[in-house]
């Protein structure tokens, strides 16, 4: 007895669940059975439609010189006419507007007696759009529509019809099926699938009622071993497409990266730099996080991603750019930048993406504001951007190109401390200090091309700094 009330609420719950349900059930069954109506009527328009351009281009195919003669033509129409058997007892008629005179029909259509054009009302095959138009009126000479498709009462009887102008005859051409004829079929066949709908539904409630509550529980049980299911997929499948985002992007940066045989690993190596030093700065941000220094990492592979807008003839030039040259090479930046932001923009708020953008747009920026393409000045250019600079012109420094060759680690760790504080963030110079071992490692496991010349050792940074302000090699790393 102390069950009886919870037993109660079920079954109310579920009466009124079966009673919301058999109430959709018939409304469903009629929506049902309008939306087919109305595409019965469609595809009978459809029909008559075809038949009327079977009339129609039956019609003024003699001699064009022949002077037309509106007669014979009229002839040649009830001839046609005669000749079809339209489709459900159908009919034809041609009827003169003016007069509202019957010209011709098809001899065996059951037309009544009745029959009056000038009383004959229009309507559209949707029921829902209750405008009506005059017979004569739908497609008269001075009216742009030259047709109809919808429904007209005749007798008592409603008819799919459609209704063409023949402009040289000055004449409607009316044909029609009756809609009961083309709908007796399927009303019946709804009604007695409504009549099954509602016994099984009936049948089905009142199991329902009765096992209820152990279906709920078995259900907890179920959808508890489907959530902890579902959450393995949606793991396994975020994995997956993070794998393949990663594939993408990186095979994105090597088509830029395969113009150039020189750079090899560099994005492999330029990846590894940036991800060293963002990790670096990350542990002393308490709003950077793990997802960042990620997504900082593979972003970095983008970085020159513009310079597939820049000719061989100044990318690959084996010595120094003129003013012109630098110029055009200096627009990879803007070119990428640009590419990505359209692409973030399909996206819509994606961190990734912000991220990519920034490293594009700003990593041939300089601390001290003489960079490029905007001048941004200290922390105006995103840290993001920042880290990217220093970890780029290592690379290029310890790396063969063109127009020059490779640099050592500590030539090039002399380069990166002399640019602190103008080219480069102290902040990252720092960092790259702190880690120069693990550059160093990364930098000698790198494969080149070609054999590598002996070059003269230099006793001290100024020396090699001096040197390398005749040989134009720092403006060169730089792009």
């Amino acid at each position: 007895m102390k069950n009886k009330p919870g037993w109660l609420i079920v079954i109310l719950i579920s009466s009124v669940q079966l009673a919301l349900l058999l109430l959709a059930v018939m409304m469903l069954s009629s929506w049902f059975h309008t939306q087919t109506e109305e595409t019965i009527g469609q595809r009978t328009c459809k029909d008559n439609r075809t038949l009327a351009l079977q009339i129609t281009r039956s019609l003024n195919l003699g001699d064009a010189s022949k002077k037309f003669n509106a007669e014979a033509e009229l002839q040649t129409l009830g001839k046609k006419i005669a000749s079809i058997t339209v489709p459900n007892g159908g009919f034809i008629i041609a009827i003169n507007p003016k007069s509202a005179k019957i010209l011709c029909s098809t001899p065996h259509a059951a037309i009544p007696s009745s029959f009056d054009p000038a009383n004959i009302k229009l309507k559209m095959l949707s029921k829902s759009l209750e405008a009506k138009v005059d017979l004569l009126r739908s497609v008269a000479p001075n009216n742009r529509h030259r047709h109809f498709d919808g429904r007209a009462e005749i007798a008592g009887k409603e008819y799919f019809v459609s209704v063409e102008f023949l402009p040289k005859l000055q004449a409607i051409l009316m044909l029609g099926q009756p809609a009961k004829h083309s709908m007796s079929g399927l009303t019946d066949l709804i009604v007695n699938t409504q009549q099954l709908v509602f016994t099984a539904i009936l049948l089905l409630g009142m199991i329902s009622i009765s096992l209820i509550t152990s279906i709920l529980n078995r259900f907890q049980q179920k959808n508890e071993t489907m959530t902890e299911g579902l959450e393995n997929k949606v793991t396994q499948r975020e994995s997956e497409l993070l794998r393949t985002k990663n594939a993408v992007i990186f095979g994105l940066a090597k088509l830029a990266e395969s113009r150039d045989n020189d750079t090899g690993e560099h994005l492999e190596r330029i990846r590894s730099y940036v991800t060293i030093l963002a990790k670096d700065v990350a542990e002393k941000r308490d709003e950077l996080n793990d997802e960042w220094v990620r997504n900082l990492g593979l972003a970095s592979s983008l970085h020159d991603i513009g310079k597939v807008g820049v000719p061989d003839s100044i990318l690959l030039k084996p010595g120094p750019l003129s003013m012109e040259e630098r110029a055009i090479i200096e627009l990879h930046t803007v070119i990428g930048g640009e590419c990505l932001e359209a692409i973030q923009m399909r996206l819509g708020n994606n961190s990734f993406m912000d991220t990519a953008k920034q490293v594009a747009f700003f990593h041939h920026e300089r601390w001290d504001g003489s960079g490029y393409p905007h001048g941004l000045k200290e922390e105006e250019t995103p840290l993001t951007a920042r880290i990217v600079a220093v970890a780029d012109v290592y690379d290029a420094l310890t790396s063969k190109r063109p127009y020059k060759t490779s640099f050592g680690h500590l030539e090039s760790r002399a380069i990166i401390i002399s640019g602190s504080g103008s080219q480069f963030d102290p902040e990252i110079v720092d960092a790259f200090l702190r880690h120069e071992d693990e550059f160093r490692e990364i930098s000698q496991n790198k494969s080149e091309t070609g054999s590598q010349p002996n070059r003269k050792r230099f006793a001290n940074s100024e020396e090699l700094m001096k040197t390398l302000g005749e040989q134009n090699i720092e403006n060169q790393a730089s792009v």
